[in-house]
Protein backbone atom coordinates (compact mmCIF):
# COMPACT_ATOMS: atom_id res chain seq x y z
CA UNK A 1 0.00 0.00 0.00
CA UNK A 2 2.90 2.29 0.56
CA UNK A 3 3.91 2.31 -2.77
CA UNK A 4 0.09 3.37 -3.71
CA UNK A 5 0.24 6.26 -1.20
CA UNK A 6 2.90 8.00 -3.41
CA UNK A 7 0.43 7.75 -6.42
CA UNK A 8 -2.57 8.96 -4.88
CA UNK A 9 -0.70 11.86 -3.85
CA UNK A 10 -0.15 13.09 -7.37
CA UNK A 11 -3.71 12.60 -8.62
CA UNK A 12 -4.28 15.36 -6.06
CA UNK A 13 -2.02 17.70 -7.52
CA UNK A 14 -3.79 20.16 -8.72
CA UNK A 15 -5.63 20.07 -5.46
CA UNK A 16 -2.07 20.80 -3.53
CA UNK A 17 -1.29 23.68 -6.07
CA UNK A 18 -4.86 25.47 -5.04
CA UNK A 19 -4.45 24.76 -1.45
CA UNK A 20 -0.88 26.07 -0.88
CA UNK A 21 -2.41 29.35 -3.38
CA UNK A 22 -5.20 29.63 -0.90
CA UNK A 23 -2.70 29.31 2.05
CA UNK A 24 -0.98 32.43 0.62
CA UNK A 25 -3.92 34.50 0.01
CA UNK A 26 -4.91 34.11 3.85
CA UNK A 27 -3.06 36.94 5.51
CA UNK A 28 -1.25 35.17 8.93
CA UNK A 29 0.70 38.08 10.65
CA UNK A 30 2.02 36.47 14.39
CA UNK A 31 -0.91 36.88 16.47
CA UNK A 32 -3.86 37.25 13.61
CA UNK A 33 -3.88 33.53 12.61
CA UNK A 34 -7.88 32.81 13.17
CA UNK A 35 -8.76 32.67 9.38
CA UNK A 36 -5.92 30.75 8.46
CA UNK A 37 -6.56 28.09 11.67
CA UNK A 38 -10.08 27.39 10.87
CA UNK A 39 -9.30 27.56 6.99
CA UNK A 40 -6.81 24.86 7.65
CA UNK A 41 -9.11 22.95 10.27
CA UNK A 42 -11.74 22.69 7.48
CA UNK A 43 -9.50 21.33 5.58
CA UNK A 44 -8.44 18.37 7.76
CA UNK A 45 -12.25 17.53 8.10
CA UNK A 46 -13.09 17.57 4.50
CA UNK A 47 -9.79 15.04 4.07
CA UNK A 48 -11.16 12.63 6.67
CA UNK A 49 -8.49 13.45 9.98
CA UNK A 50 -9.80 11.62 12.58
CA UNK A 51 -9.62 14.97 14.56
CA UNK A 52 -9.30 18.40 13.96
CA UNK A 53 -9.36 21.13 16.70
CA UNK A 54 -7.56 24.17 17.96
CA UNK A 55 -5.62 24.52 21.00
CA UNK A 56 -5.85 27.16 23.73
CA UNK A 57 -3.28 28.71 22.38
CA UNK A 58 -4.75 28.94 19.03
CA UNK A 59 -2.51 26.28 17.36
CA UNK A 60 -4.61 24.15 14.32
CA UNK A 61 -4.46 20.60 14.72
CA UNK A 62 -5.45 17.51 13.38
CA UNK A 63 -4.52 13.71 14.15
CA UNK A 64 -4.57 10.55 11.86
CA UNK A 65 -4.79 7.08 13.81
CA UNK A 66 -4.22 6.37 16.80
CA UNK A 67 -1.39 3.90 17.37
CA UNK A 68 1.29 4.02 19.74
CA UNK A 69 4.30 5.68 18.36
CA UNK A 70 3.33 9.29 18.07
CA UNK A 71 4.67 11.57 15.23
CA UNK A 72 4.45 15.29 14.97
CA UNK A 73 4.49 17.08 11.58
CA UNK A 74 4.49 20.60 12.52
CA UNK A 75 4.45 24.26 9.98
CA UNK A 76 3.96 27.43 11.46
CA UNK A 77 1.21 29.41 9.77
CA UNK A 78 2.09 32.67 10.75
CA UNK A 79 4.23 35.29 8.85
CA UNK A 80 6.48 38.36 9.10
CA UNK A 81 5.12 41.19 7.76
CA UNK A 82 4.83 42.78 4.45
CA UNK A 83 6.63 46.16 4.56
CA UNK A 84 6.43 49.39 2.53
CA UNK A 85 9.98 48.98 1.75
CA UNK A 86 10.11 45.58 0.10
CA UNK A 87 9.34 45.46 -3.61
CA UNK A 88 7.51 42.35 -4.97
CA UNK A 89 7.36 40.96 -8.31
CA UNK A 90 3.60 40.42 -7.46
CA UNK A 91 1.30 41.22 -4.74
CA UNK A 92 2.61 39.29 -1.39
CA UNK A 93 -1.06 38.27 -0.78
CA UNK A 94 -2.22 36.85 -4.35
CA UNK A 95 -0.50 34.01 -4.30
CA UNK A 96 0.35 34.02 -8.51
CA UNK A 97 1.57 30.91 -10.28
CA UNK A 98 4.22 31.94 -13.25
CA UNK A 99 6.20 29.19 -15.09
CA UNK A 100 5.60 26.57 -12.59
CA UNK A 101 6.38 28.60 -9.36
CA UNK A 102 4.11 30.56 -6.73
CA UNK A 103 5.05 33.85 -5.23
CA UNK A 104 3.94 35.31 -2.29
CA UNK A 105 4.56 35.89 1.75
CA UNK A 106 4.45 32.68 3.29
CA UNK A 107 5.28 30.71 -0.39
CA UNK A 108 8.76 29.70 1.72
CA UNK A 109 8.78 30.09 5.34
CA UNK A 110 6.49 27.99 5.82
CA UNK A 111 3.00 27.23 4.33
CA UNK A 112 4.42 25.00 1.54
CA UNK A 113 4.83 22.44 4.17
CA UNK A 114 0.83 22.72 5.74
CA UNK A 115 -0.34 22.35 2.56
CA UNK A 116 1.70 18.97 1.79
CA UNK A 117 0.94 17.48 4.97
CA UNK A 118 -2.76 18.35 4.99
CA UNK A 119 -2.69 16.42 1.09
CA UNK A 120 -0.63 13.72 2.53
CA UNK A 121 -3.10 13.36 5.53
CA UNK A 122 -5.72 12.95 2.59
CA UNK A 123 -4.33 10.07 0.75
CA UNK A 124 -3.20 8.12 4.19
CA UNK A 125 -7.06 8.57 5.10
CA UNK A 126 -8.03 7.85 1.18
CA UNK A 127 -5.88 4.23 1.05
CA UNK A 128 -5.69 3.05 4.66
CA UNK A 129 -9.50 4.40 5.83
CA UNK A 130 -10.36 3.54 9.10
CA UNK A 131 -7.91 0.75 9.64
CA UNK A 132 -5.51 0.34 12.78
CA UNK A 133 -2.51 2.70 11.61
CA UNK A 134 0.91 1.40 13.67
CA UNK A 135 1.34 5.70 14.62
CA UNK A 136 -0.84 8.45 15.43
CA UNK A 137 0.42 11.53 13.41
CA UNK A 138 -0.47 14.72 14.73
CA UNK A 139 -0.41 17.23 11.86
CA UNK A 140 0.43 21.27 13.54
CA UNK A 141 -0.05 24.58 12.05
CA UNK A 142 2.05 26.56 14.76
CA UNK A 143 0.73 29.78 15.36
CA UNK A 144 3.00 32.88 16.62
CA UNK A 145 6.83 31.26 15.90
CA UNK A 146 7.37 34.57 14.46
CA UNK A 147 7.41 36.02 17.20
CA UNK A 148 8.34 33.23 19.62
CA UNK A 149 10.22 30.48 18.34
CA UNK A 150 9.29 27.47 20.15
CA UNK A 151 6.89 28.66 22.59
CA UNK A 152 3.76 27.06 20.17
CA UNK A 153 4.80 23.35 20.58
CA UNK A 154 6.50 24.00 24.01
CA UNK A 155 2.44 25.09 25.12
CA UNK A 156 1.30 21.89 22.66
CA UNK A 157 3.20 19.57 24.61
CA UNK A 158 3.45 20.91 28.39
CA UNK A 159 0.02 22.41 28.16
CA UNK A 160 -1.99 20.48 26.29
CA UNK A 161 -0.66 17.03 27.14
CA UNK A 162 0.24 15.92 23.35
CA UNK A 163 3.95 14.62 23.43
CA UNK A 164 5.21 12.91 20.55
CA UNK A 165 7.76 10.92 20.44
CA UNK A 166 9.21 12.05 17.23
CA UNK A 167 9.08 15.64 15.00
CA UNK A 168 9.30 16.68 11.42
CA UNK A 169 9.71 20.70 11.27
CA UNK A 170 8.63 22.40 7.94
CA UNK A 171 10.86 24.94 7.49
CA UNK A 172 12.29 25.32 4.03
CA UNK A 173 15.56 23.02 3.47
CA UNK A 174 15.45 22.92 -0.36
CA UNK A 175 14.63 19.11 -0.26
CA UNK A 176 16.96 18.32 1.98
CA UNK A 177 16.89 16.46 5.19
CA UNK A 178 18.22 18.74 7.86
CA UNK A 179 19.02 17.89 11.52
CA UNK A 180 20.12 20.55 13.75
CA UNK A 181 20.53 24.48 14.13
CA UNK A 182 22.23 27.18 15.50
CA UNK A 183 20.47 28.17 19.09
CA UNK A 184 20.13 31.93 19.93
CA UNK A 185 19.26 34.10 22.93
CA UNK A 186 18.94 37.33 23.95
CA UNK A 187 20.76 39.73 26.24
CA UNK A 188 20.51 43.04 27.98
CA UNK A 189 23.63 44.94 29.77
CA UNK A 190 23.05 47.83 31.43
CA UNK A 191 25.25 50.52 32.82
CA UNK A 192 24.65 53.22 35.64
CA UNK A 193 26.37 56.53 35.77
CA UNK A 194 25.86 59.67 37.79
CA UNK A 195 24.14 62.85 36.19
CA UNK A 196 25.18 66.32 36.28
CA UNK A 197 24.54 69.50 33.74
CA UNK A 198 26.00 69.19 30.88
CA UNK A 199 27.76 72.42 31.38
CA UNK A 200 29.52 70.88 34.74
CA UNK A 201 30.05 67.10 33.24
CA UNK A 202 32.93 66.33 35.23
CA UNK A 203 30.68 66.35 38.35
CA UNK A 204 28.75 63.30 36.38
CA UNK A 205 29.63 60.14 35.49
CA UNK A 206 28.43 59.01 31.85
CA UNK A 207 26.79 55.91 31.42
CA UNK A 208 26.85 55.85 27.62
CA UNK A 209 31.49 55.81 28.24
CA UNK A 210 31.12 53.08 30.07
CA UNK A 211 29.13 50.94 27.64
CA UNK A 212 30.83 52.39 24.96
CA UNK A 213 34.00 50.38 25.85
CA UNK A 214 31.66 47.33 26.32
CA UNK A 215 30.21 47.41 22.99
CA UNK A 216 34.11 47.66 21.49
CA UNK A 217 34.64 44.59 23.32
CA UNK A 218 31.87 42.72 22.30
CA UNK A 219 32.61 43.59 18.86
CA UNK A 220 35.93 41.85 19.19
CA UNK A 221 34.26 38.60 20.86
CA UNK A 222 32.69 38.11 17.90
CA UNK A 223 35.67 38.12 15.72
CA UNK A 224 37.26 35.22 18.49
CA UNK A 225 33.94 33.24 18.63
CA UNK A 226 35.05 29.73 17.86
CA UNK A 227 33.55 27.65 14.90
CA UNK A 228 32.09 23.95 15.65
CA UNK A 229 31.01 20.87 13.05
CA UNK A 230 28.25 21.09 11.96
CA UNK A 231 26.76 24.29 12.64
CA UNK A 232 29.69 26.82 12.01
CA UNK A 233 30.22 29.78 14.11
CA UNK A 234 28.30 31.83 16.71
CA UNK A 235 27.80 35.40 16.71
CA UNK A 236 26.98 37.84 19.32
CA UNK A 237 25.64 41.93 18.14
CA UNK A 238 24.73 44.61 19.40
CA UNK A 239 21.08 45.23 18.04
CA UNK A 240 20.05 48.01 20.17
CA UNK A 241 21.53 51.22 22.11
CA UNK A 242 19.28 53.31 24.86
CA UNK A 243 20.24 55.93 27.18
CA UNK A 244 18.16 58.21 29.91
CA UNK A 245 19.58 61.44 31.78
CA UNK A 246 17.79 64.27 33.34
CA UNK A 247 18.14 65.69 29.78
CA UNK A 248 19.34 66.32 26.21
CA UNK A 249 21.91 69.00 28.07
CA UNK A 250 22.81 66.62 31.51
CA UNK A 251 25.01 63.59 31.76
CA UNK A 252 23.08 60.57 31.01
CA UNK A 253 22.89 58.10 34.07
CA UNK A 254 21.27 55.00 32.19
CA UNK A 255 22.57 52.71 29.04
CA UNK A 256 21.76 49.69 28.13
CA UNK A 257 21.84 47.53 25.13
CA UNK A 258 20.72 44.62 23.56
CA UNK A 259 22.21 41.77 21.77
CA UNK A 260 21.59 39.27 20.06
CA UNK A 261 23.31 36.33 20.54
CA UNK A 262 23.92 33.04 18.43
CA UNK A 263 24.49 29.84 19.78
CA UNK A 264 27.17 27.02 18.13
CA UNK A 265 28.24 23.68 19.23
CA UNK A 266 29.11 23.93 23.73
CA UNK A 267 27.28 27.40 23.88
CA UNK A 268 24.53 27.87 26.08
CA UNK A 269 22.35 30.26 27.99
CA UNK A 270 25.44 30.11 31.55
CA UNK A 271 28.49 30.64 29.23
CA UNK A 272 27.15 33.09 27.52
CA UNK A 273 26.36 35.08 30.52
CA UNK A 274 29.63 34.28 31.73
CA UNK A 275 31.42 35.74 28.86
CA UNK A 276 29.16 39.48 28.92
CA UNK A 277 30.13 39.27 32.63
CA UNK A 278 33.46 38.71 32.41
CA UNK A 279 34.22 41.71 29.78
CA UNK A 280 32.69 43.78 32.39
CA UNK A 281 34.56 42.90 35.46
CA UNK A 282 38.12 42.62 32.77
CA UNK A 283 36.98 46.66 32.36
CA UNK A 284 36.20 47.33 35.85
CA UNK A 285 32.77 48.20 35.06
CA UNK A 286 29.59 47.79 37.46
CA UNK A 287 26.97 46.47 35.06
CA UNK A 288 23.83 44.15 35.19
CA UNK A 289 23.66 41.49 32.40
CA UNK A 290 20.14 40.06 32.11
CA UNK A 291 17.97 37.94 29.82
CA UNK A 292 14.65 39.33 28.79
CA UNK A 293 11.59 37.33 28.69
CA UNK A 294 9.02 37.66 25.74
CA UNK A 295 5.56 38.18 26.37
CA UNK A 296 2.69 38.13 24.31
CA UNK A 297 -1.31 37.17 23.72
CA UNK A 298 -2.41 34.85 20.65
CA UNK A 299 -4.86 35.57 18.41
CA UNK A 300 -7.02 33.14 21.57
CA UNK A 301 -6.71 36.29 23.95
CA UNK A 302 -4.03 33.71 25.89
CA UNK A 303 -1.59 35.47 27.29
CA UNK A 304 2.02 34.02 27.51
CA UNK A 305 5.72 34.71 28.24
CA UNK A 306 8.94 32.79 27.70
CA UNK A 307 12.86 33.51 28.91
CA UNK A 308 14.38 34.61 25.34
CA UNK A 309 16.94 31.24 25.25
CA UNK A 310 16.48 29.44 22.56
CA UNK A 311 19.13 25.99 22.76
CA UNK A 312 21.06 24.85 19.95
CA UNK A 313 20.16 21.44 19.05
CA UNK A 314 21.32 18.61 16.33
CA UNK A 315 20.38 15.73 15.94
CA UNK A 316 23.37 12.48 15.57
CA UNK A 317 23.41 11.34 11.74
CA UNK A 318 23.10 7.46 12.43
CA UNK A 319 19.85 8.38 14.33
CA UNK A 320 16.38 6.06 13.10
CA UNK A 321 14.75 9.49 12.76
CA UNK A 322 17.87 10.08 9.85
CA UNK A 323 17.60 6.53 8.49
CA UNK A 324 13.84 7.02 7.87
CA UNK A 325 13.86 10.27 6.41
CA UNK A 326 16.55 8.94 4.04
CA UNK A 327 15.22 5.85 3.32
CA UNK A 328 11.72 7.98 2.34
CA UNK A 329 14.01 10.50 0.18
CA UNK A 330 15.39 7.53 -1.88
CA UNK A 331 11.72 6.62 -2.84
CA UNK A 332 11.37 9.79 -3.93
CA UNK A 333 14.38 11.24 -5.57
CA UNK A 334 17.18 9.28 -7.80
CA UNK A 335 20.08 9.23 -5.74
CA UNK A 336 18.06 10.32 -2.50
CA UNK A 337 19.17 13.89 -0.90
CA UNK A 338 22.19 15.54 1.51
CA UNK A 339 21.21 16.15 4.93
CA UNK A 340 22.35 19.49 6.64
CA UNK A 341 21.74 22.16 9.43
CA UNK A 342 19.56 25.81 9.23
CA UNK A 343 21.27 28.85 10.01
CA UNK A 344 18.74 30.46 11.55
CA UNK A 345 15.97 28.96 14.46
CA UNK A 346 12.78 27.13 13.95
CA UNK A 347 10.34 25.34 16.48
CA UNK A 348 12.92 22.48 16.91
CA UNK A 349 14.64 24.93 20.11
CA UNK A 350 11.63 23.41 22.30
CA UNK A 351 11.31 19.87 20.48
CA UNK A 352 14.55 19.41 20.54
CA UNK A 353 16.78 21.63 22.45
CA UNK A 354 14.47 21.68 25.24
CA UNK A 355 12.71 18.69 25.26
CA UNK A 356 15.39 16.46 23.85
CA UNK A 357 12.61 14.87 21.32
CA UNK A 358 14.37 13.38 18.15
CA UNK A 359 13.49 16.34 15.49
CA UNK A 360 14.40 16.91 11.55
CA UNK A 361 13.23 19.06 8.68
CA UNK A 362 12.09 18.65 5.33
CA UNK A 363 10.16 20.99 3.07
CA UNK A 364 10.69 22.48 -0.12
CA UNK A 365 12.20 26.40 -0.57
CA UNK A 366 15.39 28.27 0.14
CA UNK A 367 16.22 29.20 3.56
CA UNK A 368 17.97 32.32 2.30
CA UNK A 369 14.43 33.73 0.91
CA UNK A 370 12.60 33.74 3.89
CA UNK A 371 11.42 37.18 5.15
CA UNK A 372 12.37 38.44 1.93
CA UNK A 373 10.30 40.06 -1.29
CA UNK A 374 11.89 37.33 -3.36
CA UNK A 375 9.86 34.42 -1.82
CA UNK A 376 9.41 31.86 -4.35
CA UNK A 377 8.51 27.97 -4.80
CA UNK A 378 8.92 25.37 -7.30
CA UNK A 379 5.49 23.36 -7.36
CA UNK A 380 6.96 20.51 -8.79
CA UNK A 381 9.50 20.92 -4.91
CA UNK A 382 6.32 20.73 -3.39
CA UNK A 383 4.70 18.10 -4.90
CA UNK A 384 7.80 15.92 -3.99
CA UNK A 385 8.18 17.47 -0.71
CA UNK A 386 4.19 15.83 -0.32
CA UNK A 387 5.05 12.42 -1.22
CA UNK A 388 7.75 12.00 1.10
CA UNK A 389 5.13 13.28 3.96
CA UNK A 390 2.58 10.80 3.03
CA UNK A 391 5.22 7.90 3.18
CA UNK A 392 7.70 8.76 6.08
CA UNK A 393 5.68 7.87 8.92
CA UNK A 394 5.30 4.09 7.75
CA UNK A 395 9.45 4.32 6.41
CA UNK A 396 9.71 5.14 10.22
CA UNK A 397 7.75 2.94 11.86
CA UNK A 398 9.47 0.23 9.51
CA UNK A 399 12.97 1.63 10.91
CA UNK A 400 12.22 1.36 14.35
CA UNK A 401 10.98 -2.29 14.11
CA UNK A 402 13.84 -3.23 12.31
CA UNK A 403 15.90 -2.45 14.94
Amino acid sequence: MIDGLKEKVQTYREDLFQLIQKLIQIRSYSGEEREIVEFIQSKMRDYGFDEAFSDKLGNAVGRIGDGAIKILFDAHIDTVQVTEGENWTYPPFEGKIVDGKIYGRGAVDEKPAMAGYLIAGRAIKEIYGDRPLPFTLYVVGSVLEEDCDGYPLLHLIEKEGIRPDYVVLGEPTDLKIYRGQRGRMEAEIITRGKSAHGAHNRQGVNAIYKMAKIISEIEQLDERLEPAEPLGKGSVTVSDIVSKGPSLCSVPDFCRIHIDRRLTISEDRESVIRQLKEIASKLNINAEVEIPRYRGKSWKGTEFEQEAYFPTWVLEKNHPLIRAAQKTAERIFDGGTEIGVWSFSTNGVATAGRLNIPTIGFAPGKEELSHSDREELVLHDLLKATEFYALFPFELIEILNSK
